[in-house]
């Protein structure tokens, strides 16, 4: 199951054996399935969370590769050494640091890159993977589809944080475990769904 986010709302990608509690579309048409996406992402009133099949995820990832602008970023979870993780405030809204890959880059590089540049945290070290996530947004009236790469990060950085503000990012912050739990509330759905659970288990 593939879940690509538009807003608050998710288009499930399936395969056959993925469980969903609703029927799933079932699409056999390429043309006939991405005018169905292009659809659900512009009826604003009307848009709900929809499960696709018919080709297999991949197959219907694919396709919409093909069909829009697809970028690729990757960002990091970070842990300190007093157990804190790292958040970003950007347009009010609390957020992980992430960015682009560039060109040919590892999506590795890409994220301890993005972090310390987002952040002004450095001695970052990738310890472990963690879900990827999925969106489409507009920029600049294009379509885009973007796949974020999330790694688990740690460092023992205890300097000044210092936000990019240049993009648009005002705070950055190290949470504990409660004020971790309400950025989550408030941020993103596609955070929350994706990297909410592994996040907290670091705290039960």
């Amino acid at each position: 199951m593939i879940p690509i986010y538009y807003l608050d709302n998710v288009l499930f990608l399936l395969d056959e054996k993925d469980e969903y509690p609703e029927a799933p579309i079932e699409f056999q048409d390429k043309k006939a399935f991405i005018r169905f996406v292009k659809n659900w992402i512009d009826e604003e009133n009307q848009r709900k969370d929809v499960a696709i099949t018919g080709a297999g995820e991949k197959k219907l990832f694919h396709d919409l590769k093909k069909q829009f602008h697809y970028v690729e970023a990757a960002g990091g979870v970070v842990r300190n050494r007093e157990n804190q993780l790292l958040f970003i405030r950007r347009w009010n809204i609390w957020d992980l640091p992430k960015g682009k890959v560039d060109g040919k880059e590892a999506a590795e590089h890409c994220a301890l890159r993005e972090v310390e540049e987002e952040t002004g945290v450095s001695g970052l070290q990738i310890t472990g993977k963690l879900p990827s996530s999925f969106h489409f947004y507009y920029y600049k009236e294009k379509l885009y589809l973007k796949k974020t790469f999330w790694f688990w990060m740690e460092t023992e950085y205890n300097g000044a944080l210092k936000p990019q503000l240049e993009e648009d990012i005002s705070e950055v912050k190290w949470l504990s475990a409660e004020e971790c739990r309400e950025a989550f509330r408030q941020t993103y759905r596609s955070l929350r769904d994706n990297l909410q659970d592994p996040v907290c288990r670091l705290y039960a």
